[in-house]
C-alpha cells in the first residue's frame, strides 16, 4: 500500500512541476538552458544506472 501511495505522490508532484511550466517562456529563453536541461538529464541517467549496476539491481 505504502509503495502504492507513494508512486502516486511522485507522480503527482511531476505532473504539478509539467503543469507548471510556460512553453513560451521556455522557447524565449533559447536553445542553451534547453541544452543545459538535456546535459543534466543525460548525466543523472548515466550515474543513476552506473549506481545500479555497481549496488547489483541493474
Amino acid at each position: 500500500m505504502l509503495k502504492k501511495l507513494s508512486k502516486f505522490f511522485i507522480v503527482m508532484a511531476m505532473s504539478a512541476i509539467g503543469l507548471n511550466t510556460d512553453i513560451v517562456k521556455l522557447i524565449k529563453s533559447g536553445a542553451k538552458p534547453v541544452l543545459l536541461g538535456c546535459c543534466c538529464w543525460g548525466a543523472i541517467i548515466i550515474m543513476s544506472i552506473s549506481v545500479q549496476k555497481i549496488i547489483g539491481i541493474f
